[in-house]
């Protein structure tokens, strides 16, 4: 089905980097929580940061299906 515009030629690493973008900033705060003394902050970023990174490649499995 043609929704009249091109997302571009490699969209699925696209899904994958912005995926991972975030994923990066979850561990970031992970990092501050860890370095505060904080574990269960640092147990829920990692945790967060994980998920993110697995929808991403999912999704980008799903797009390239397309």
């Amino acid at each position: 089905m043609e929704i009249g515009f091109d997302l571009g030629t490699n969209v699925p690493s696209g899904v994958f980097a912005l995926h991972a973008a975030i994923a990066v900033a979850f561990l970031s705060l992970a990092g501050l929580n860890g370095a505060n003394g904080e574990a269960v902050g640092l147990v829920l970023y990692l945790a967060t940061a994980g998920m993110v990174a697995l929808v991403g490649l999912l999704a980008g499995r799903i797009v390239a299906r397309r």
